[in-house]
Formats: C-alpha cells, structure tokens, sequence
C-alpha cells in the first residue's frame, strides 16, 4: 500500500506528541521530496527531522535501525535515530525521527573548483570508511543479512522489474542486450566482497558542518554490494549534474582519494556497464514522477550505448 495522498498535520503532531509527550513547537514541510513526506519539527528547543515512508515495504523494516547502528558502532558520523516504528497505528506504513544534523545540505552551497574538489576529497575519505564495514551475502539488507549469495542474483530480478517497467520504452532485443552485457560484467566482478552501501552517493546527501567536516544522510537507499557499485551510482549521478570537463575532474579527484584493495585499477570497466543498470532504474524513476526532460535525455543515453 503506498500513501499517495497527503499526511495531516493532526497526523504528524499525534506522532510528535506520542513519542514526545508533548506537541511541536514548530513544524515545517520540506516541499518536493518524492519518496517520503518529511519535516522538521522544534520540541523544547531542540530541532528533529520527521520522515513519514510512503511505502509499507521500502526502506526494508529494520534495515534504518540497523545501519544507524552499524554507522555509531565503525565511528561513522550520522544523525542521531530517536525513534522509529513500522507498526504505529497512527500511522502505520512507518516512520522514523533523528536529530536535524546542523549544517548546510552540499547542494544548496555554491563552490568555486577548488571547494568543490575538496569536497570530493572528504567525501572519497568518508566513503572509504563506510566501505570498510562488511555485510553478509548482496542486495536488500533488511535487518542485517541480505538475501542474495552474489551480486549477479540480485541483479538477475532487478532486471526484471526494469524489463516489466520498460517494456513500452526499450526494444527487446536491445534490453536483452543491455542485460547480457551488464550481467556478464558483474560476474567478471565476483570476488569483489559484500559491504555497507550508501546507494544514494550524491551532494543532496552530504551535509557541511561548521568545523568543516561532512557526514551522509537519508540511509533509506543503503544496500549491501560491492565498493564499485556504490561509487558507480555517484559517477553516474556526476554525469547527469556536471558539464564533461567537470565530471572527468571530480570523478577522478573522488578515486584518487578513494583507498581499497579490491581491483580499484579496473574500476571503469565495471562503472560503464554498471552506468546502464543505473540508467535504466533513474529512466523507470523519471517515467513514474513524470519528469519528461529526464525521461528524454536518458533514452537518449541509452540509445547511445555501444553494446558490443
């Protein structure tokens, strides 16, 4: 069941005052967030942040909890998790509170190059880190262990959602295509082990605090894979943000800081074919919120592809 209407305030201050004892005194509505209904909210002069999930099964139930846990236990900054429910009758799809993290989202900062390139130094420094934490088997994490022995699995039934989602949009010869090529390099890939994945690697999600240092937030994309397939979504997301020159820059400022011991020099073999998954799941997203601009410029990319 999705929650396609919109919340009430009522709804949001019997959450508040359920978890609180009291009700808010300040809430706002952050405008334009497509996955979940989401405010700020002050209580005794202290500030939070209400996520409200539109889904009852996205993020997986546990899955939040867990990987604040597992960010707090590697020393991993993150916003402190107050409460979270998936079975509150007031509102049951689920919910989470945190702390609102002080600081400036990075995409609403304007940078000049080189406070930009250094922005991709922290962020390379602070997503080594995270890959550091290991996760057992691939995929969705759920309450800690994901379902899929390897990557290729997994991707063998995202690729069929794509197909069932995209059948109107892409031939399918050419999709068979794309999966063959995509497949058969992450099998290439095998060995690379499972770990913590932001799975949303972009500025949107990086918050500049004042004593310079950053830290991520909004974890509900966090998936269990390899380190490539993280930075692969944040090389795709460089191509759609930055003009070429600037995408060649930071992307190559990000992984010369980057540190691992897993095959970083074949990296951009695995990121172009990891580039047309990530491609035909944002063109699937576009389609579904109506974003005709994006939708034109993605199918565009794709029939650009060489599938040789």
């Amino acid at each position: 069941m999705n929650m396609e209407t919109d919340i009430t305030l009522e709804t949001v201050n019997q959450i508040i005052k359920s978890n609180f004892g009291r009700c808010a005194e300040e809430i706002r509505k952050f405008e334009n967030v497509t996955n979940n209904f989401v405010y700020s909210f002050t209580v005794s002069d202290k500030h939070y942040i209400l996520k409200l999930f539109r889904s009852t099964d996205w993020p997986e139930d546990g899955k939040v909890p867990f990987v604040n846990q597992l960010l707090i236990q590697n020393h991993i900054p993150c916003a402190e998790l107050i409460a979270y429910s998936r079975t509150d009758p007031i509102y049951p799809n689920g919910y989470l509170i945190e702390r609102e993290v002080q600081g400036i989202a990075a995409d609403k900062q304007v940078f000049d190059r080189e406070q930009e390139i250094r922005l991709y130094v922290k962020l390379a420094e602070l997503v080594t880190s995270i890959h550091n934490i290991k996760i057992k088997n691939y995929g969705y994490i759920g309450s800690g262990i994901a379902c899929y022995e390897s990557m290729t699995d997994f991707f063998e039934d995202e690729f069929d959602r794509l197909d069932n989602g995209l059948k109107e949009i892409i031939s399918e010869s050419r999709f068979s295509k794309m999966k063959e090529k995509f497949l058969g390099t992450m099998r290439d890939f095998e060995d690379l082990p499972s770990v913590l994945c932001h799975g949303d690697l972009s500025k949107k999600n990086i918050i500049m605090q004042d004593h310079g240092e950053i830290l991520l937030i909004d974890w509900d994309d966090a998936t269990a894979f390899n380190w490539m397939a993280d930075i692969s979504r944040l090389t795709f997301w460089m191509k759609l943000n930055y003009n070429e020159q600037d995408c060649v820059l930071f992307r190559n400022t990000f992984l010369k800081h980057y540190r691992t011991a897993y095959r970083k020099s074949e990296f951009i073999s695995f990121e172009s074919a990891f580039h047309i998954y990530s491609a035909l799941d944002s063109l699937l997203f576009f389609i579904s919120i109506g974003d005709k601009e994006m939708e034109k410029r993605l199918i565009g990319d794709l029939d650009g592809l060489d599938l040789q």
